[in-house]
């Protein structure tokens, strides 16, 4: 009996289980759309509306009789028709079956005025613009709105064509006695001003330039900076010529009410670049081994800046003008030497290998090995100082007072150091040392060309340019990130050449 039982209890769970499938989100079909009204005839335009029931679905449709797949138009607001017109609707998502296609047909009983034609029909313009309607149906009246209304015929009247002299969107709408009114015509225009116009064009100059920015709509405003900063509404606004006395990057952008902003235009003003150089005269000086004899040469008087690595080497989007460039390995600043002396007509000083060929174009084997890199010490062009060099330099030259630091034995009036910051600031904003050169301590760690060894020769050396062998590049002077002690004028440091680091930079030299 208890298994007879049994037995009937199981028999009905299993009916049970095998009349509950599982199903899944894949066996399900999307609900068919709801069309309203109902198809029918009217005698005045009517605005259609479609909804699904099912959450988060996609509704296409179709108005010329076609089938409504995922490739027809998707529904996104009301459909307004005034000609007989078949709506087909059908709703779809991800994972679930598409739904039904519902149909609804619509016939009207009075003929409709033909849309309004709006030329140009749309865009982006950078003048003020004449804008026309018009409508094919005979007699027909067009009205049109400028802020986004619907136009009735309560809206403004056209009768002549519209001067545009900003960005609006045009809506117009057709009437006839006795006819359905047209469908409603929309066309954007976006006015946009033109970008302002340098009096100067950017470049390279011996002297001060005086720099006018003017814009072809006189009506705008100019916004503008001199710091490397994109312009805005709040930048400061143009009013006179500038005077473009030192390195700059201007940067302008035109305003005006009602207009989309100019394009910003930029321009880099590099201003009498031998006054950038100092010449260091010959000299001799104690390095802590041996005596040093110096040839004259010229060093430059600032760390090179962002303004002017981009300048030359055009791979930087946004820059702060007077800021050390950083983030560099010291085969970048090789590279940067060699292009600069080509941009300003010198002779490049680096080469690879043993043909002495610089070509035009920085091959990439040239960081490969940096050993192959050899310098011609009789050409005119950019290099990167010697340790020699620089400490003679940081030293003062033949003016030098000896000082623990370049320039000063109170390091807080000559160097940006771990003491009094923890980022690279502006060049040439401490004071300089007894040749005017700034930054010399702290800042930046500064490249030197030599191969790095633990110790200098113990013999005295003319025009000393460091060991023929080495893995490593020789660096001075410190930087914002170490303590002072790393900042002193004998302060000796080292850096693979493919090791960029925020806390590198350089200067150039050239010969005398």
């Amino acid at each position: 009996m208890r298994t007879t039982l049994f037995i009937l209890i199981l028999a009905a769970l299993l009916s049970f289980s095998c009349s509950k499938p599982n199903t899944s989100a894949a066996d399900e079909a999307v609900a068919a759309p709801e069309i309203s009204p109902e198809g029918g005839s009217y005698d005045t335009l009517i605005p259609v509306y479609i909804y699904c029931a099912t959450y988060d679905a996609t509704i296409h449709y179709s108005t010329d009789g076609s089938e409504p797949t995922q490739d027809s138009p998707v529904y996104d607001g009301l459909i307004q028709i005034n000609s007989n017109t078949t709506i087909k609707a059908r709703a779809f998502k991800k994972g679930y079956i598409p739904s039904p296609i519902t149909i609804e047909s619509y016939e009207f009983s009075s003929a409709a005025v033909q849309p309004v034609i709006i030329t140009p029909a749309g865009g982006v313009f950078q003048e003020p613009n004449k804008i026309t309607l018009n409508c094919a149906t005979p007699g027909a009246e067009i009205f049109y709105t400028l802020d986004g209304s619907e136009p009735t015929q309560a809206s403004t009247a056209y009768f002549q064509p519209i001067m545009l002299c900003g960005s609006v969107t045009i809506k117009a709408r057709a009437f006839a006695e006795n006819m359905i009114p047209s469908l409603i015509a929309s066309a954007s225009f976006t006015m946009q001003l033109q970008a302002p116009l340098f009096s100067v064009p950017g470049g390279q100059y011996e002297q001060a330039q005086t720099l006018s920015i003017s814009s072809p709509n006189s009506s705008a405003e100019i916004r503008y900076t001199l710091d490397g900063s994109d312009p805005d509404q709040s930048s400061m606004l143009y009013s006179n010529p500038i005077v473009v006395d030192v390195n700059r990057m201007v940067k302008a952008r035109a305003y005006l009410e009602g207009w989309e902003p100019s394009p910003m235009v930029s321009s880099f003003y590099i201003i009498n670049l031998a006054n950038q150089m100092q010449l260091v005269e010959a000299g001799n000086f104690h390095n802590g081994t041996a005596n040093v004899q110096i040839s004259s040469f010229y060093i430059a008087k600032r760390e090179v800046t962002e303004l002017e690595w981009v300048y030359i080497m055009l791979d930087m989007d946004s820059i702060t003008p007077d800021l050390p460039k950083t983030e560099l390995a010291w085969v970048d600043a090789i590279e940067y030497c060699n292009y600069r002396s080509i941009a300003e007509g010198f002779e490049p000083c680096y080469s690879y290998g043993d043909s002495g060929t610089i070509p035009a174009f920085w091959p990439e084997q040239w960081q490969a090995d940096h050993t192959q890199i050899h310098c011609n010490w009789d050409a005119n062009g950019y290099r990167l100082p010697t340790e020699m060099e620089w400490m003679y330099a940081a030293s003062g030259g033949n003016l030098s007072q000896d000082y623990i630091y370049s320039g000063s034995d109170n390091i807080d009036m000559v160097a940006w150091y771990s003491g009094n910051t923890s980022a690279p600031q502006s060049v040439g904003t401490m004071l300089p040392n007894e040749l005017g050169i700034y930054d010399m301590s702290g800042n930046v760690w500064e490249f030197c060309w030599d191969l790095f060894l633990n110790e200098y020769p113990n013999t005295d050396t003319v025009d000393y340019s460091g060991p023929d062998t080495g893995y490593l590049r020789s660096m001075r002077g410190g930087s914002f990130s170490t303590d002072a002690a790393n900042c002193t004028v004998s302060r000796r440091f080292y850096t693979p050449v493919n090791l960029s680091a925020d806390a590198h930079g350089f200067r150039v030299v050239r010969k005398f």
